[in-house]
């Protein structure tokens, strides 16, 4: 998967080890929304829709700059149970990572 070029508000700040405030980096913004993500399905959110999971997919691998094969775990009312990412790399060769 190709990271894309991403814009974003200037306005977006993260308070540094000094307490100080400066821009996000378009890296801190994603990772940021991926937990607001993770954090929504917590909540009991079903995959009620194609849509639905292709969002979630979309802000879970969004700024990766690899291919990632990922497996999402439900229970018999389409709510997640866990998001486990089996194997990165790319269309020629992949990183293997170890079950717990």
């Amino acid at each position: 998967m190709s990271q894309r070029s991403l814009s974003f508000d200037a306005s977006l700040l993260v308070r540094d080890a000094r307490g100080r405030y400066r821009p996000a980096t378009a890296s801190q913004i994603l990772a940021a929304a991926r937990r607001v993500v993770d954090q929504t399905l917590q909540r009991n959110e079903a995959f009620t829709s194609p849509t639905v999971v292709k969002n979630y997919l979309c802000a879970k691998l969004a700024g990766y700059e690899h291919e990632v094969f990922a497996v999402l775990f439900l229970d018999n009312r389409h709510r997640l149970i866990e998001y486990v990412e089996l194997f990165r790399g790319t269309i020629d060769g992949a990183l293997y990572l170890a079950m717990r």
